[in-house]
């Protein structure tokens, strides 16, 4: 209610100036539906939290863009900025982003994820929301003008986080924008990583593999073990080009774990090793797909194309809402093509980009990514204070700024996505320390300006 809402304010301020406030203490805000549209008064409820203890007015307020979850799922990935805030006494905030969590415009009397909602959903609008709350909370705390506020992110959020700063950089004086893809790409060479960073034996392991899944499909028996193996709901199909979906998630579940090859898990490695093993590839590769959490055990999975279409086309779903971003303004889609080892040609763009028109119901909708790029800039960011980390094996680093341009500054690192924001562990390399120290660093030279 809005009473509760006004007495938790009151007392946020309160504890927030005799710095009492315990540890994430969540909240919400009203924020604006369409911020682009001085017509549009509509307000939504959107989450966020506050960790302020050992704050002191005057001292800096780190705040994390949540990105594409809801904000309770990147606790893992916040662990370093947390730490750098008690290093440097500043307020930790998580801001959950628009149409993820229960941060959800409800529209009139559509349903939450229906295209009369989803049309706000955009980078935009989310980096708005955000200028918006840092605007308000200011102003609601009484906070000195000269207070110092720092954009964090992860992934996508790193990318918002780049890009905040890029867009309201009288707001925030510095970002850390950790794997975060700037450059928005339709036709995304995610899956060809895999073969250039594993081991080798792993690679052609995997390659035999391959072509063990593609002759197995082409007789009824070997479509018969497929099934078995997989523990598909519905048999396969004798045309091969009909089993694109089933493909492309065996490919997923394989270059997914580089992507996250952190320690102390290092997921490539159990993806190798399972793979490495005698007896039959699908029963080994089914081990990768668990180990993922692509499948479960004792449980089927529907592999067809419809069986992945038809809970999507529910607008109470909230998957919808990353597959509007990418059919809208990213891409980030992962065909395969002629030079991957992951069955090439067997998984077009075309299919990819067909689920946007079946999952929305638009007609020949394919993401605008030369606006994202124009809007943005891509790879030319024309930012400053700027600090972009990218682990080696993370895929994703190809759509990021690796190299400093200027006053926007990269390090690089031996492992995955998001690691230098994870938790130390006793396996770390050494880069990875270092890209934790460059952080602090850099978090250390910008506040002193």
């Amino acid at each position: 209610s809005k009473m509760a809402g006004r007495i938790g304010l009151i007392l946020c301020l309160l504890s927030l100036f005799s710095g009492i406030l315990a540890a994430d203490q969540k909240f919400t805000f009203n924020q604006r539906v369409n911020h682009f549209s001085f017509l549009d008064q509509r307000t939504y409820k959107q989450r966020y939290t506050v960790d302020a203890e050992g704050w002191v007015p005057g001292n800096p307020i780190f705040i994390f863009l949540s990105g594409e979850a809801a904000m309770e799922f990147f606790e893992f990935q916040e662990v370093e900025g947390r730490l750098d805030a008690k290093r440097f006494g500043a307020q930790w905030i998580v801001l959950e982003h628009r149409f993820y969590g229960q941060s959800i415009p409800v529209v009139g009397n559509s349903a939450p994820y229906s295209i009369d909602g989803l049309q706000y959903l955009s980078s935009q609008q989310a980096l708005a929301d955000a200028a918006h709350f840092i605007d308000s909370y200011s102003r609601d705390q009484q906070l000195a003008p000269e207070t110092r506020w720092v954009v964090w992110g992860c992934s996508y959020s790193g990318a918002l986080s780049s890009w905040f700063r890029l867009k309201y950089p009288q707001l925030v004086i510095g970002s850390i924008a950790p794997s975060g893809p700037v450059y928005a790409q339709t036709n995304y060479s995610y899956n060809g990583w895999f073969q250039k960073v594993a081991p080798p034996e792993c690679v052609s392991n995997v390659k035999a593999a391959i072509g063990r899944v593609l002759a197995d499909l082409q007789t009824q028996n070997g479509r018969n073990q497929l099934q078995q193996a997989f523990n598909s709901c519905t048999p396969f199909s004798p045309n091969l080009q009909d089993n694109w979906n089933f493909l492309w998630q065996l490919t997923e579940g394989i270059a997914g774990s580089i992507q996250f090859h952190n320690p102390p898990g290092w997921p490539m490695n159990v993806t190798c090793d399972l793979m490495g093993r005698s007896g039959y590839a699908g029963d080994n590769w089914q081990q990768v797909l668990i180990s993922q959490g692509a499948a479960a055990n004792g449980q089927c999975t529907d592999f067809t194309v419809k069986g992945m279409v038809n809970p999507l086309t529910n607008t109470s779903d909230s998957d919808r809402s990353w597959w509007w971003q990418k059919c809208t303004e990213f891409g980030f889609f992962k065909p395969s093509y002629g030079g991957d080892i992951f069955f090439p040609e067997l998984i077009p763009l075309e299919n990819i980009v067909g689920l946007c028109q079946q999952i929305f119901g638009i007609q020949g909708m394919t993401p605008d990514v030369d606006y994202t790029n124009a809007y943005y800039g891509g790879y030319e960011l024309a930012g400053s204070n700027i600090l972009f980390t990218n682990g080696y094996y993370d895929p994703w680093h190809l759509l990021s700024i690796n190299q400093d341009i200027g006053n926007v500054k990269a390090v690089t690192y031996a492992a995955g996505h998001c690691a230098p924001m994870t938790a130390v562990t006793d396996q770390d390399p050494q880069s990875l320390t270092d890209a934790r120290t460059a952080m602090y660093k850099f978090l250390g030279e910008i506040l002193a300006q």
